[in-house]
């Protein structure tokens, strides 16, 4: 492909060691085009090393021109500037080194065109004035005096300084545009970043009330059906024991009836919570809806399960209200199951757990079916 930077004998400062240097430079800038715009394949990889290639070789350039107009004793007022010059470039691919830019078309060109418009203006006009400078410098005048000469000589260049200006103009312009570009792009990527870590702790609430009771925080149906299937069907593989106690409060729609739901949902809660602390650590306790709890009792046989029920009815405990009016006496009815080679399911389980809870609450409750 063309050249993206094409050198000419109008970029000739006269000064060996910053033409040689100078030619470097666009060298790698038209290494960079080729990585950029050519047809083979081209890794991100092999352009980020020719960006790092082409920051090191210019950060050494200016490093040793700095060291030799210093040296020469150029005039403070044009080293400052120069420098602010070098300082700004390398602000600049440093900006495009590790902005993670939009990699297409445009993005390209605006990064040639940045680094083309920089260094023709740089070698044109700063670096040729510091040239100029260091002749005269030779020549035996002070820093001082090569400085004011050299001002007049630019201002008598009337066919090359607007260019020269223009061209800083668009250069400064270009800097900033690309500033804001990066800018805009570091301020969308923390804003989808932020966006999908709010996705993720949605996701995780979804995932959590999709098996937790909002009211008691216990496991809820959905979950329950879950747990009992898998531990059905390492009971059935394993040969070990299983069951389950089926629980509801006692005359519970009085509750609601005489004292509003919301004394309903203090009753669930502290059900909820009696139930956590009656059982053993390897039970599940979950809300299957309503007052309808469900306690899975994993390799426990149906005595063991009785045992656990046994502690539920013992811990028994009425529920009075703030104004010291009793709503609700504590007691329930608890069906208690465990697998069966006859069982086809867990479901079946369940049924046999929901048969003899319903014994227990036709017997007048507050007791084990």
């Amino acid at each position: 492909m063309d050249e993206v930077f094409k050198w000419s004998p109008a970029f000739m400062t006269e000064l060996p060691e910053v033409d040689a240097q100078h030619q470097g430079l666009v060298r790698l800038i038209n290494r960079l085009g080729v990585l950029h715009t050519g047809g083979e394949e081209v890794s991100q990889r092999q352009i980020d090393a020719a960006r790092a290639e082409l920051l090191d070789y210019g950060q050494t350039h200016f490093r040793d021109e700095e060291r030799m107009f210093i040296a020469a004793g150029i005039d403070p007022r044009h080293a400052d500037f120069h420098q602010e010059e070098h300082q700004g470039f390398i602000d600049e691919v440093q900006a495009l080194m590790t902005a993670e830019s939009e990699r297409c078309g445009n993005s390209v060109r605006r990064e040639l065109d940045y680094l083309v418009n920089w260094l023709a203006y740089h070698i044109l006009g700063v670096d040729q004035a510091m040239a100029r400078q260091l002749r005269l410098i030779k020549g035996g005048l002070s820093g001082e005096q090569a400085f004011e000469i050299d001002i007049e000589h630019r201002q008598r260049m009337s066919a090359t300084e607007p260019l020269l200006a223009a061209l800083n103009r668009l250069i400064t312009l270009v800097s900033a545009r690309n500033r804001e570009l990066a800018e805009l792009n570091r301020t969308l990527e923390q804003r989808v970043s932020e966006r999908t870590a709010e996705l993720a702790r949605v996701n995780a609430r979804l995932q959590v009330l999709t098996y937790e009771d909002e009211l008691t925080g216990l496991p809820n149906r959905r979950h329950a059906v879950s747990a009992l299937e898998a531990l059905w069907l390492e009971a059935k593989r394993d040969r070990t024991a299983l069951s389950v106690l089926m629980l509801d409060a006692d005359r519970f729609k009085g509750v609601n009836d005489r004292f509003g739901h919301a004394t309903g949902d203090e009753v669930l809660r502290a059900l909820g919570q009696r139930l956590r602390d009656a059982v053993r650590t390897s039970d599940i306790v979950c809300r299957l809806g309503g007052d309808e709890f469900l306690v899975i009792c994993p390799r426990s046989d149906a005595q063991g399960a009785m045992q656990v029920a046994s502690k539920i009815l013992a811990s028994r405990q009425p529920h009075v209200n703030a104004a010291g009016e009793l709503c609700w006496s504590g007691a329930v009815s608890i069906g208690v199951a465990e697998v069966q080679t006859s069982m086809n399911s867990a479901e079946d389980m369940l049924k046999a757990a929901d048969k003899a809870l319903y014994e227990a609450k036709g017997k007048g409750g507050d007791r084990v079916g």
